[in-house]
């Protein structure tokens, strides 16, 4: 957290020190650039707490620097508390008390607004993003539960990242993201970028990530929430 935060400020002081006066870059000027950069899609690789995620996602100009943007991604979910062991001699690993994977795909629509436009070359386009919709999760199990208690006990052997799969469950939860990038480039048919924000998700059924062991608190949980840091590829539309 103390690495996402630091480079939120780097990205803020980044946009102070480039900041122009108006007269350097015309009204004229600007304007005949702007547009180009309201409408496209792309795709995103993400970074959070939980490891990485992929995502794409589709941007329509809607004027005066704002672009409404649709955006879809997935990747994995674990609770904090989970730590991988290495056991045996050809590197397989046990997680204790861990119960069940997690994938997580929210679907969010929202508004991405230029800020300091008329005072920043063209070449780099910050901007803030709000967004919200459904978010789809898929747990499975981590291990053979035979006797279906949510214990892991002697002869219960785990699955594997995909052996149990077929077992799993769908939940339906809702989200949102706040937060603040930039774009980078001159290029009429690319643009590349960063992003860093927060993102929440919260799920109207229990998500059994741990098992319900007396010495695990909440092992169970209905809200995901943290710092994300993406990176963006974007193609541009004519």
């Amino acid at each position: 957290m103390r690495s996402i935060a630091t480079a939120v400020l780097f990205l803020l002081s980044a946009i102070s020190s480039i900041a122009q006066p108006d007269e350097i870059f015309p009204e004229a000027v600007r304007d005949s650039t702007a547009g180009r950069y309201g409408t496209g899609g792309g795709v995103s690789i993400q970074l959070n707490e939980s490891g990485f995620g992929l995502g794409g996602l589709y941007r329509m100009q809607l004027g005066s620097g704002a672009s409404g943007i649709v955006e879809v991604s997935i990747g994995v979910a674990k609770d904090a508390r989970e730590q991988q062991f290495f056991i045996g001699l050809f590197g397989d690993t046990v997680t204790p008390f861990k119960r069940n994977y997690m994938l997580l795909t929210p679907v969010q629509v929202g508004v991405e607004q230029r800020i300091v436009a008329n005072r920043i070359e063209d070449n780099f386009r910050p901007y803030v993003q709000a967004s919200v919709g459904p978010t789809f999760g898929y747990q499975w199990p981590y291990f053979r539960d035979v006797n279906a208690n949510g214990l892991r006990e002697a002869g219960e052997d785990l699955h594997g990242l995909f052996g149990g799969i077929g077992e799993g469950e769908f939940r339906l939860g809702a989200g949102g993201t706040l937060a603040i990038g930039a774009y980078f480039g001159r290029s009429r048919r690319s643009a590349q970028g960063v992003r860093l924000g927060y993102t929440a998700s919260y799920f109207f059924e229990d998500v059994e990530l741990l098992e319900p062991d007396p010495s695990v608190e909440s092992p169970s949980r209905r809200f995901f929430g943290g710092a994300v840091v993406s990176f963006h590829l974007v193609r541009l539309l004519d």
